[in-house]
């Protein structure tokens, strides 16, 4: 096997086609790599009959003393069942990288580790993934079992397999979500979608949400084109004044129609706990209604234009959509865009006939003292898998280097480069 360069192009055509083709394996995501201070190069990885068997984007950045590591983001496109490849691959990477002063190279390949519940719980197969153990072996140093978020790129994600129609999705998804999405609608948020002039706008609500800046995100769209869209969710508050009057409207009838029965209930003294709660909860959402009521006046009249609440930016995919970053006005929570948001994304690319919608990260701990509890249970409840990936790996090219990076200072702070 031999190491060779490639162009972006031959790199893009083979990346295309691989089973563990991601966006972060792309020349596009190269480009913007490089506008924002990485090196970048593309390899190539060849049999002994000159065919191209896999291929890897390739980050590097400056360590100390003239020294770097490099980082293949989500992992060399290979096939990581073949032990014979990644023992061979990786002692001509140690060789190759070493003569150019690389103390290690970090991946993190979208290889399950386990398949589990919506509970964490390991779901038994027959087929044993040792592939974790194997690297090991073969000299690449194991960031561990993280539950959390303490590597480049997630290592628990939440996947959902799009199938069948946008209806049958939906009639998955659990009660709390739809109930949501259904108040969103009642409170007459809408989903519109922009376009790159509105950056801006999108990232007021996502900048608390990471480290990177705006450029960042302009020049995300700027070399992902057409693959990288915005989708905002609005209140429409001529229509949340309109919805709420009717809801204040209906419940008064409600309510009359209640008082009405009790007193014919009570000319027979059979008034019972049935329609005494009954009463009570009218009169609680008559009360809840009228604030509200009077709160989408005041929002119309202020903003007769509507407000945007939301924001959400995804990467469109071969086969499916993936979710970069989403934020929203806590202000208005209480309507529920990002669930809206969600939804019309999944609606949209299911009927264009998406395979997945890639929901991003979540935590790997799935006990009630999680402090990202609502985060798992959001994004599980649109009936999506728990994705467990192996991790995160550095192939170790100089032991005493690494060892020496590792236990400096700036080895113990996130060194990140995505």
């Amino acid at each position: 096997m031999k190491i060779v360069i490639l162009t972006p192009e031959q790199f893009d055509n083979f990346s295309d086609n691989h089973p563990l083709h991601t966006y972060y394996q792309t020349s596009m995501y190269g480009n913007l790599m490089k506008k924002n201070g990485f090196k970048v190069e593309y390899y190539g990885f060849v049999d002994g009959s000159n065919m191209l068997i896999g291929a890897t984007l390739m980050l590097t950045k400056k360590l100390f003393f003239g020294h770097k590591y490099a980082y293949a983001p989500r992992g060399f496109l290979i096939d990581y069942d073949n032990k014979q490849l990644i023992t061979e691959l990786s002692r001509k990477l140690k060789r190759y990288l070493a003569k150019s002063n690389y103390v290690f190279l970090k991946i993190d390949p979208p290889v399950v580790a386990n398949k589990r519940d919506k509970d964490g719980n390991i779901i038994p197969s027959p087929y044993q993934n040792d592939i974790i153990i194997f690297l090991q072996n073969n000299g690449y140093s194991y960031f561990g079992d993280n539950k959390f978020f303490g590597t480049e790129k997630p290592r628990w994600n939440a996947i959902l397999k799009v199938t069948g129609s946008a209806e049958s999705l939906y009639k998955n998804f659990d009660s709390n979500i739809k109930n949501k999405i259904r108040k969103a609608q009642s409170r007459g948020v809408e989903i519109v979608q922009g376009n790159h002039n509105d950056m801006e706008i999108f990232y007021s609500f996502v900048y608390k949400k990471h480290y990177r800046k705006l450029n960042y995100y302009k020049d995300f769209g700027e070399f992902f084109g057409d693959k990288f869209e915005l989708y905002f969710a609005k209140l429409n508050t001529e229509k949340y004044l309109t919805n709420i009057k009717k809801l204040y409207e209906d419940e008064i009838t409600n309510n009359e129609d209640i008082n009405f029965r009790i007193q014919e209930a009570g000319k027979n003294n059979k008034v019972d706990n049935k329609l005494t709660n009954s009463k009570l909860t009218s009169d609680k959402l008559l009360a809840t209604y009228k604030k509200e009521l009077e709160y989408a006046s005041s929002l119309f009249e202020k903003n007769p234009q509507g407000i945007i609440i939301g924001a959400t930016g995804v990467i469109i995919e071969k086969y499916g959509v993936e979710l970069l970053i989403e934020g929203y006005n806590t202000k208005y929570g209480l309507y529920y865009p990002n669930f809206l948001l969600k939804w019309h994304i999944i609606e949209k690319y299911a009927k264009l006939g998406a395979v997945y919608f890639h929901l991003n990260a979540i935590t790997g701990y799935f006990g009630n003292n999680n402090k990202f509890k609502g985060l798992n249970e959001m994004k599980l409840g649109y009936n999506a898998d728990v994705v467990e990936y192996i991790g995160e790996f550095d192939l170790v090219i100089s032991p005493g280097l690494y060892k020496f990076y590792k236990t400096s200072k700036l080895g113990k702070k996130k060194n990140r480069m995505n």
